[in-house]
């Protein structure tokens, strides 16, 4: 149980994770659920009942989602809600909805043989269906995706959070109902308040209505799921192609590096300066001065200990895009980094921590994933770690890169590639 009450906001938001490891057996399965349990719960039978009873609660906002972080996979359940204070005496929402949120995971509706409804199920089968099919139709999105599942094929995280549409037909109420029940005996459980709230009122409500399954007492959960796998003897190169106008290449490279390791802030700011923000290298030199991207960047997947660089780019430039794009990492770690650019980051970073202060929901986001690595997810903790980070942190961050994987969404026929702009 984690509160952090404030009286900044109006309003307050609840979340609950539930999280286990991603496995490919059942990965859909914990896909699936969260979507079906919105459904309905034994007390209100449908997903009519559920939105009367939340429009009762002054128009809470019920949203479920399932999550990757590193190698786990993250059910999520989220409420928002007026603060009790501000509405009219004896009229308090938060122990309805804490009840509600709790029903939904611990008593869904469930048919005469203890499965979940098969009509809510083929319905969010349908959903998921369309949705898995669709992901090609985003060329950057599936190129990035494309990527991880070359890169990490013999890995956990090479799995999609939303499983395998080979797998989903598969799926019934009864796996579902006894995947619900797999999850709660193991998996850990973790319920957040932050906003306008009484915590000694939550947290008696928390208590009550989740009881043995917590933790207790703000208990920080171990990282888990970053299995050791280093980058093979040589680089891979994959080409795929489609009807598409550009092309778009991602470079998968692995860290020794991951959120529970020393040099995790280097690695963060080493992203930033590589490609995390408009004045960063990629953007400067390989979008603006060499006018080969119509975009480019670098994301870092902190508990897996992976950076990825992505741009969209004309196929027949695809082997310089990806040759420049290298020597900005390289240029780094040879501590071709100014002052400048160093301070740049530092602000962009500082600046997007602050914002979080006004985001009740992100600060829950932020303060979960932290606690995996063991660390603070106190916007400021993480603004002042950043600060810290020296030049040679950053250089030595770089320098410890390695490519794994070179991936190339390449269009059928080059010779139709459009300029991009």
């Amino acid at each position: 149980m984690h509160l952090a009450p404030s009286r900044k906001f109006k309003t307050a938001v609840v979340k609950v994770f539930v999280r286990a490891d991603l496995d490919r057996a059942t990965a859909t399965e914990v896909a699936l659920l969260p979507f079906v349990l919105r459904h309905g719960t034994r007390r209100l039978p449908s997903m009519r009942a559920v939105n009367r009873a939340l429009e009762a609660l002054y128009g809470a906002r019920l949203g479920v989602d399932v999550l990757k972080l590193g190698e786990q996979q993250v059910l999520s359940l989220r409420l928002d809600l007026l603060g009790d204070a501000y509405l009219p005496p004896g009229e308090g929402v938060l122990a309805p909805a804490l009840e509600l949120l709790a029903d939904l995971l611990l008593d869904p509706r469930r048919d005469d043989q203890g499965a979940l409804p098969a009509a809510a199920v083929a319905q969010e089968q349908d959903k998921l269906r369309r949705y898995l099919e669709g992901l090609i139709d985003d060329k950057a999105a599936w190129a990035s995706e494309r990527c991880v599942q070359v890169m990490c094929a013999d890995e956990p995280y090479g799995l999609s959070e939303y499983g395998r549409l080979d797998d989903l037909a598969a799926v019934d109420g009864a796996r579902l109902e006894a995947r619900r029940g797999a999850l709660l005996a193991g998996a850990p459980l973790d319920v957040y308040l932050a906003g306008a709230f009484d915590p000694d009122a939550a947290r008696e409500v928390v208590l009550r209505v989740f009881g043995a399954r917590l933790a207790g007492g703000g208990a920080r959960a171990d990282q888990r799921g970053t299995t050791d796998h280093p980058a093979p003897g040589a680089p891979r190169a994959v080409t795929e192609r489609l009807p598409v106008k550009q092309a778009r290449l991602v470079l998968g490279l692995r860290a020794p590096v991951r959120l529970a390791d020393p040099g995790y802030w280097a690695l963060l700011l080493m992203n930033g300066v590589l490609g995390g923000f408009p004045h960063a290298k990629l953007f400067r030199n390989v979008r603006e001065k060499a006018g080969l991207c119509y975009d480019a960047a670098s994301t870092h997947e902190r508990l897996k200990g992976l950076v990825f660089i992505a741009c969209g780019v004309e196929a027949r430039e695809v082997a310089r895009a990806r040759d420049l794009c290298l020597e900005q990492v390289a240029a780094i770690a040879r501590g071709e980094v100014t002052d400048e650019e160093l301070e740049h980051t530092r602000l962009a970073y500082a600046q997007g921590y602050r914002q979080l202060l006004d985001a009740p929901a992100q600060l829950v986001n932020l303060d979960y994933i932290m606690a995996l690595g063991g660390r603070s997810g106190a916007p400021d903790d993480a603004s002042r770690a950043v600060a810290a980070v020296v030049k040679d942190e950053v250089v030595a961050a770089a320098a410890g890169l390695r490519l794994d994987t070179t991936y190339a969404l390449e269009p059928e026929e080059q010779g139709e590639a459009a300029c991009a702009s």
